[in-house]
């Protein structure tokens, strides 16, 4: 039997309308059985994150507050579902786990890492229980057979490990079991809750579906699939029936929100197709990601991703290489990304995007040591296997740009994109002008 894995986030689970609606697609989905991932219910892992905020800073009354909104709100769900007597022998002891870890943290005046990993997997716990009964299947622990470090926050997955307490799971589902199960979570050697971080869930579902053999694994979401542009930027914006593993993991790098670059790497090493659907339209067009590429047409570009908030910083020529390199270095160890590392005779580009308030932190104190720091940028990027085929079309796709203000050109290992910077000024009249003529080919 072909086994399939279906993804549902927060959005798609968010709500007793929207679990019904995942129950209609699991059962068109999954007949014979199959592995359901699902996130927490839409907005608890921000609220746990706030709960954990707030008993860090000692306030306890604020937290449990949070915490008496996320039970009500669960059990309102459950109720409309009419499963409230269903779930009640697995809900109590998880509103009392995170009580017991917030009354920790308020104790103790901080929150750790590995204490918030904790609190979050009972989002997800919740969420996972409540969908097994909607759905109709069996609630199963993906701390089980998910292995990772113990990097708490921000777990790596160790694959072997993985694979092989995966071996169950795999027998059970080939028999046509139907398994829920959670997103985001790991465990680490010791057993210790982990959380893999950005993009945990589907990252999950992708891990699961390379571990279980899987044939597809399928990411439902609320977008017709992946886009040819950012439709609140170019009306004529459409999905792509077939991509390939190289443009996915290019648009991720560059922008695009549908999908998180790690959640692409197990297709990429088992195979599989990867399936992105709308959970609000499950009729609709969906989008494919082939481990084969599809045929292209030389030079064809894809689709075109940008990515605001990208900070340029210019040494000269003659700080050499490495004031640059420790910069890099230090600001992706604060949080943040980096998009290019540009060296030429005349000087080298680094430029990057603070992700969190730590890089924002380091890039102001690199501007006060006297490094030349411009904000107000944005990397925009063609992608398609059509370039693969025709590397000279990039440079006629330069022709397009006229004379738009380009910071630089960057480049790197992919040869399906091309990507430069722009000030972010410019994108809502650039993006629509290079996805008709880039894309649409008028």
């Amino acid at each position: 039997m072909s086994l399939k894995v279906l993804k549902f986030g927060g959005s798609s689970v968010g709500s007793a309308e929207a679990l019904r609606r995942a129950a209609g697609i699991v059962r068109d989905e999954l007949p014979a059985g199959g592995l359901v991932v699902v996130s927490a219910l839409r907005g608890t892992t921000d609220q746990i994150l706030d709960a954990c905020a707030a008993a860090g800073r000692g306030d306890l009354a604020t937290a449990q507050t949070i915490l008496a909104a996320i039970q009500a709100r669960h059990q309102a769900v459950a109720e409309e579902l009419g499963l409230t007597q269903a779930v009640a022998p697995a809900w109590p002891p998880l509103f009392t786990r995170l009580d017991q870890l917030l009354t920790g943290m308020a104790m103790l005046g901080e929150t750790t890492a590995r204490a918030r990993d904790a609190a979050l997997a009972v989002g997800e716990t919740l969420s996972a229980n409540l969908a097994a009964l909607c759905f109709q299947g069996t609630f199963q622990d993906v701390r089980q057979v998910m292995q990772t470090d113990a990097r708490f926050g921000k777990a790596r997955p160790r694959l072997e490990a993985l694979r092989e307490a995966a071996a169950p799971w795999r027998q059970a589902l080939a028999a046509g079991a139907l398994w829920i199960t959670q997103g985001f979570l790991g465990s680490s050697p010791e057993g210790v809750t982990t959380t893999l971080g950005r993009g945990g869930s589907d990252t999950s579902a992708t891990l699961l579906g390379e571990a279980l053999d899987a044939e597809e694994v399928q990411i439902w979401t609320d977008v017709d699939g992946v886009l040819t542009a950012d439709p609140s930027l170019v009306k004529e914006a459409r999905p792509i029936p077939q991509m390939s593993l190289g443009e996915a993991e290019a648009l991720s790098a560059f922008g695009a929100k549908v999908l998180h670059a790690d959640s692409l790497a197990p297709g990429g090493r088992a195979g599989f197709r990867l399936v992105v659907a709308n959970t609000l339209r499950p009729g609709a067009s969906r989008t494919e990601i082939l481990p084969v590429p599809p045929a292209r047409a030389a030079g064809a570009v894809t689709s075109v991703a940008y990515k605001e908030g990208i900070s340029l910083l210019r040494f000269p020529a003659s700080a050499g290489l490495e004031p640059p390199l420790e910069a890099a270095r230090s600001l992706e160890e604060a949080g943040a990304l980096r998009f290019g590392l540009i060296s030429s005779p005349a000087g080298t580009l680094l430029a990057v995007r603070p992700e969190t308030h730590a890089a924002t932190e380091v890039l102001g104190t690199l501007a006060a040591s006297g490094v030349p720091c411009e904000s107000g940028w944005a990397v925009v990027a063609l992608v398609g296997e059509g370039l693969r085929a025709d590397p000279v079309a990039a440079l006629r796709h330069l022709g397009e740009l006229g004379q738009e203000p380009v910071g630089g050109l960057l480049t790197g290992s992919s040869t399906v994109s091309m990507a430069f910077l722009v000030p972010e000024s410019r994108l809502g009249s650039l993006i629509p002008r290079l996805h008709s003529r880039c894309v649409l080919g008028y």
